[in-house]
This record gives structure tokens, C-alpha cells and sequence, in this order.
């Protein structure tokens, strides 16, 4: 299994999105060597189906805001086929928490994904790899600080086995958290729940952050 992250900070709403995928198992069964081919060519099945259907490259990029209502019909209902969780952390930026002010961007990023892996099971992310679009080096390191120190005092041991940059533009599952992230903060947002809808039963956190 691994995570995909996605930050979206549109008009007056912050959101954060990890899209969890799963083996073709259970949750509890990862399959460590379909991770691996993931990490290394991670395009999913499921997208060159939705990319043919759409009469697109199969190098094309899926990002939300440019595509038409159409071909996010498309794509939201040819996800079926793909097994992932979501977990979502979500904001108004002129309501932001008193325990996010002051914080640079990259800390506010630390905090939600802290926030959200408190959040979940220890036992359903400990092996688990997460991989930010485009995150350098220092950013990881300071993640990977923060996830030690809080997991520590938490008395649970840190999570993820790696933590690691991707790139969107040859990383499916990074665009399908693009997507997700898309979706969300139209449901939050402006109340356009269509798309929403047809992954809401695999949202296993939806956390309005206060």
C-alpha cells in the first residue's frame, strides 16, 4: 500500500487529500511487490482504460479544473475498478485554526499530515509509503522530524516505511489524488457533490480541521 498526497489551495479553501491504495487483498494484506512496480512505473490499469475512453495520450496528465464535466464523468466512474481510501483535511483560509497560525506553508502541510495519520489506525499505515509530488529533501527530513517527535510522544511507533518524492505527471496515483482533491473541495465548497459521490464510501476521514 502507499499514500498519495495532494494539497489544494483554491479560492478561499485549503485542502488536503491522501489517497491510500490498497493491494488487491484486504487492507491488512499489502502487496509489497505490486508497491515496489508502483514506485518505479506507477501507472494504474484503470486509467488507461478511462485515458482510451477518453481519446486521449496515455501520457495525458488528469488535473481536475481543466476538465470538462464530461470527461470527469468519465473518470470518476471508471475509478470503480481501483481499490484506495481517502482522508481529507480541510480548512477556510479566513477561519484558520489558532494552532495553524503563524505558520509557513510548509509547517501548515506538516501539521495536517501529522494531524491526519494521528487520526487513523497505527496499524493500518505503519508499512505503508508515502509519496509527495515534487517534496525536496529538507521537507521530507522535516516531516519525517515531526512524525518522530509527535508519534514518540503519542507512545505509537512512526509511520510509514518510506517517504518519498513523485512526480505527477508520470505518477497515476498521484493524479488521482489531484482528481479526489478536485472533487472534495467541490462538495465542501460549493455544496456539488456529483463527483463526490461516487468515491464517498471510501472516505475514511473527512476532517474539518477547527
Amino acid at each position: 500500500r502507499d499514500w498519495r498526497l495532494e494539497i489544494r489551495i483554491m479560492g478561499e479553501l485549503y485542502s488536503l487529500v491522501c489517497t491510500q491504495r490498497l493491494s488487491h487483498g484486504t487492507a491488512k494484506s499489502p502487496d509489497f511487490a505490486s508497491k515496489v512496480r508502483r514506485l518505479s512505473n506507477p501507472s494504474l490499469e484503470a486509467f488507461v482504460e478511462i485515458r482510451r475512453e477518453l481519446r486521449v495520450s496515455p501520457k495525458f496528465e488528469f488535473h481536475y479544473h481543466p476538465m470538462s464535466d464530461s470527461q470527469k464523468r468519465i473518470f470518476f466512474n471508471g475509478l470503480r475498478p481501483i481499490q484506495f481510501r481517502v482522508r481529507a483535511a480541510i480548512f477556510l483560509k479566513e477561519q484558520i485554526p489558532v494552532s495553524l497560525k503563524g505558520l509557513s506553508g510548509t509547517d501548515v502541510f506538516i501539521h495536517l499530515i501529522n494531524g491526519l495519520v494521528l487520526r487513523a489506525s497505527p496499524f493500518d499505515i505503519s508499512d505503508d509509503v508515502l509519496v509527495l509530488d515534487g517534496a525536496a529533501e529538507p521537507v521530507r527530513k522535516a516531516l519525517r522530524i515531526f512524525l518522530s517527535a509527535t508519534h514518540r510522544e503519542a507512545k505509537r511507533e512512526r509511520p510509514f516505511k518510506k517517504i518519498v518524492s513523485g512526480d505527477s505527471r508520470t505518477d497515476d496515483g498521484l493524479q488521482l489524488a489531484d482528481m479526489i482533491a478536485g472533487a472534495i473541495r467541490d462538495h465542501a465548497w460549493r455544496n456539488e457533490s456529483e463527483y463526490f459521490n461516487t468515491f464517498s464510501n471510501r472516505v475514511m476521514d473527512f476532517w474539518r480541521v477547527e
